[in-house]
């Protein structure tokens, strides 16, 4: 029944209808050519005559995204894809980005309108893959509609709520056995393995007490790595390890204090052309490698009175057979994602990628090409495993890629045969080390060009899994039900659906 009003009295005011944001043509274009080559190149914005969020609340929530996946771990173009493919589907363009290195900055300037800048400072935690992967699958949610805004932000909110998605002992636990097994994997033996877990497991409380008294984290690495030379040459002398049951167990502390993670995301930084990023990562980088230069040597040097001379020249690390090689990589890729809060369904992909990687990488190094070249090689084919694996999955690529490569492509013989020279008193055991360093920077180069290479493909899986069911009981900006088996409830996103992982 109509309503009535009386003669005489003033109707009220209709409220304003939702006005809808049309983006110029050449927006339209500046999105896509920002886009292209990634997942989300086909994102289209919606133009549906509903109720549109406010340019305020759509920087708001990007600037949330961007600080959760920097923080997480992500490299900085996975961050800007995510938010360039958020914002285009919510009609909000151009929008300009500029990364810094300790914070983001977005500027929203419509031609008639003031612009709109907003700067949010990123306070990077190392890396929590499941946090990472949970943005991610909020990121596909929005640009494939499953999700508004509301949604959006309340499963943004449960997502930095959550607690780690793996107990710190079991973090400790496992990244002494992926250090247990560097040590193995480079020629050790089994006491160079037993050493290396002791001697990690000390080095990850005891750093962890000096972080927590405010030490920087320049000193503690130094301080890791000059205890556990100096380790390393008592247990010379006191007969306990041979000069290369030291030189490994001390490695697979070394490797495993280099921040790979880092190094890795700073190549792709580098390549994709993010060079003030890059120049962050690379001082943080720098620094930790310079302590840990200083540190070894430096632990040596002070127990020169014990008088161990130790000569490299006669020791060479023997490979181990294929099938012991591929059965620590097993081990590492597992502990490691633990290590890196991998989700629980993402490891036993990992370690079936990290055995690939392994294998290709071992059958190129016996065809003799050199170990930089063979671990591009084989990180190029993790790239594109990883790539179309993350898609038919609905997460982030270095949910599987990052617990991959730590398992089969770190350089544990040659930071071990660097050690030996620095045991020795070589000259050149300083530029080695770096030499052996850079074979990091080749794993980051590889992932970035196997992502390129197999993006395409990644498209098509991702549309051929969104099969879902959708019951719209609104035209407004109510959240849309959807049917799916993971992630968080779209109803409103406060609360995941089942368990919560143990």
């Amino acid at each position: 029944m109509a309503e009535q009003f009386l003669p005489g009295v003033p109707r009220p005011p209709r409220p304003p209808r939702p006005r809808v944001r049309n983006l110029a043509q050449h927006d339209v274009r500046d999105a896509r050519a920002r886009l292209r080559g990634t997942i989300y190149e086909d994102v289209t914005p919606d133009t549906r005559a509903r109720e549109q969020y406010s340019p305020v609340q759509i920087v708001d929530f990007c600037l949330d995204l961007a600080e959760v996946m920097l923080a997480s771990g992500a490299d900085t173009r996975s961050v800007e894809t995510a938010v360039v493919a958020v914002s285009t589907k919510w009609n909000l363009a151009p929008l300009d980005l500029d990364f810094s290195g300790s914070s983001v900055t977005i500027q929203y300037a419509p031609a008639d309108h003031p612009p709109l800048v907003k700067v949010r400072t990123v306070q990077s935690d190392g890396s929590d893959l499941d946090r990472l992967a949970r943005a991610n699958q909020i990121v596909d949610d929005l640009v494939h509609g499953e999700r508004d805004m509301t949604s959006a932000v309340n499963a943004l909110v449960a997502v930095l709520r959550l607690p780690s998605r793996w107990p710190t002992w079991l973090a400790d636990v496992g990244l002494s056995v992926l250090g247990t097994s560097i040590a193995v994997q480079a020629g050790g033996g089994w006491r160079a393995g037993v050493g290396a877990f002791v001697l990690m497991l000390g080095i990850i409380v005891s750093g962890r007490w000096l972080t927590g008294r405010g030490f920087p984290q320049f000193f503690v690495s130094g301080a890791q790595a000059a205890v556990a030379s100096a380790l390393g040459t008592l247990a010379i002398w006191a007969d306990v390890l041979t000069a290369t049951g030291a030189a490994t167990m001390v490695a697979a502390l070394v490797v495993l204090l280099l921040p790979h993670v880092s190094l890795v995301t700073w190549a792709q930084d580098a390549i994709s052309g993010f060079r003030a990023m890059a120049v962050a990562r690379a001082f943080y980088i720098v620094l930790v490698i310079a302590a840990i230069v200083v540190g070894v040597p430096a632990g040596i040097a002070v127990l020169q009175w014990l008088s161990i001379e130790v000569d490299p020249s006669g020791i060479v690390l023997q490979p181990l057979p294929l099938w012991l090689s591929l059965s620590l990589t097993v081990v590492s890729a597992a502990a490691n994602c633990f290590v890196q809060q991998a989700s629980a369904r993402v490891i036993p992909v990992a370690v079936v990628f990290s055995v690939a990687a392994g294998a290709f990488l071992w059958e190129l190094r016996h065809l003799g090409m050199p170990l930089l070249g063979a671990t591009f090689i084989a990180s190029v084919l993790l790239g594109v495993l990883s790539t179309i694996a993350a898609a038919r999955m609905r997460t982030a690529v270095a949910a599987i890629a990052v617990p991959a490569f730590c398992g089969a492509l770190l350089p544990g013989v040659a930071v071990s045969n660097a050690l030996l020279n620095f045991m020795s008193g070589s000259s050149g055991a300083a530029l080695d080390f770096v030499a052996a360093v850079s074979v990091a920077l080749g794993i980051g180069a590889g992932l970035v060009l196997g992502g390129l290479v197999a993006t395409p493909g990644a498209r098509r899986a991702l549309r051929r899994a969104r099969r879902v069911t959708v019951h719209s009981v609104h035209n407004d900006t109510t959240a849309i039900p959807v049917l799916r088996d993971t992630g968080y409830d779209p109803g409103n996103g406060s609360v995941p659906r089942g368990h919560r992982p143990r």
